[in-house]
């Protein structure tokens, strides 16, 4: 049977997987709040929640958009996290952009989607030149230089992708 796993409806499991990702939710905003004292912290408990429920989605149904919005969400709170945790805060905007790149390549490695492996080498090379940027490094002008090159060169490799 194609909608079973272990004699269980992969439906079943989307529910159960919902409301334990609800539970885990409450949980850790309830825990952000009273212990912690962080206020902001519940936004991105949810992105890690939605995000592993929607990676169950994925796999169960195997629907490719549900990965790359499952795992841009699991990545978006889970470096939320490491920032909080490492003081990085001012280079959030990195990891950010990172959580694009990875959400690409992995969506890529698992549905064999070429554009997406393009993208994800893309944005990991605007969020090394934004790292850089952040860093002052480089200028302004040397910053949107290369975002152009690298928005053109994408949209060269997309117009002759078959």
């Amino acid at each position: 049977m194609k909608g079973r796993i272990f004699t269980i409806k992969k439906t079943t499991i989307l529910k159960l997987s919902f409301i334990f990702n609800v539970l885990l939710f409450i949980t850790s905003s309830l825990i952000s709040f009273l212990v912690i004292k962080n206020y902001n912290l519940w936004f991105f408990m949810f992105c890690i929640f939605i995000g592993l429920h929607l990676l169950i989605r994925s796999f169960l149904f195997r629907f490719d958009s549900s990965c790359y919005f499952g795992f841009l969400l699991l990545f978006i709170g889970g470096f939320y996290l490491y920032c909080l945790l490492l003081n990085l805060q001012e280079f959030y905007s990195v990891f950010l952009l990172m959580s694009f790149s990875l959400a690409s390549y992995l969506t890529a490695f698992f549905y064999q989607q070429n554009f997406q492996y393009y993208l994800s080498f893309s944005l990991i090379f605007v969020s090394i030149d934004l790292f850089l940027y952040l860093l002052n490094i480089i200028s302004i002008l040397i910053f949107l230089a290369i975002i152009l090159l690298i928005v053109v060169l994408l949209l060269c490799r997309y117009l002759t992708l078959k």
